[in-house]
């Protein structure tokens, strides 16, 4: 019995909830009874997920503080950024509100949070500029197409190309749409299909790791 609930009740499952959404969205346009119960399921079980994952995660970053491992400044200051998060979110449940209406979560999440991810993705844009320079080399005839497309639709985009050539913009605007738009739907549509071959596969069992490993022998 623990043999068939590890491996076939979980692809009975998957198959199950896959084939009544599939039935729902091609047959029952309105929401139909069986499916909105299997989401609002899944919701329940997402958010028991989370609250899950938070609970391995101050174990594992309390585990580091305590033993003062690799870094265990930065996982202090995890453990008090959630705390704080969490107290003042739930002193506005408790005050018959939602988490917004606490002047306190309000202010750590404009003044700290907000700057923080603003400053992250400054960051992260030296990174992108940083690989877009060892990206731009024109080693061979492939490489100088992109480096001759890129320079073209950054300059067009920097009020210094139009002062350069009045034709920069227009050139710019034409790989950003007729050239780019082109290969992305050609990828979109690549991964449609890889993404319907790896569902069958998951549906017919062959795809073991979608199961996180159930059924292996």
């Amino acid at each position: 019995m623990s043999e068939f609930l590890k491996r076939e009740a979980v692809f009975f499952v998957t198959g199950f909830v896959t084939v009544i959404m599939f039935i729902e969205f091609f047959f029952f346009p309105a929401d139909w009874s069986i499916a909105e119960m299997l989401r609002l399921w899944g919701i329940i079980v997402y958010n028991m997920s989370l609250g899950l994952g938070a609970v391995f995660m101050m174990r594992t970053h309390s585990k580091n503080v305590l033993k003062k491992g690799r870094n265990w400044q930065f996982s202090g200051w995890l453990i008090i950024s959630m705390a704080i998060m969490l107290l003042t979110g739930l002193i506005g449940y408790a005050f018959g509100g939602a988490p917004a209406d606490n002047a306190i979560y309000i202010w750590v999440f404009t003044h700290i949070y907000t700057p923080l991810g603003a400053t992250l993705y400054a960051i992260t844009g030296f990174y992108i500029f940083s690989a877009a320079y060892r990206s731009f080399r024109a080693r061979n005839i492939d490489a100088a197409l992109m480096l001759i497309a890129g320079c073209f639709v950054i300059l067009s985009n920097a009020p210094v190309g139009e002062v350069i050539w009045s034709g920069i913009p227009t050139i710019g605007t034409w790989f950003k749409f007729t050239g780019q738009i082109p290969g992305m739907r050609a990828f979109a549509l690549v991964a449609a299909l890889g993404m319907l071959a790896y569902g069958f596969r998951a549906l017919l069992g062959k795809e073991k790791g979608f199961y996180a490993g159930v059924g292996k022998e």
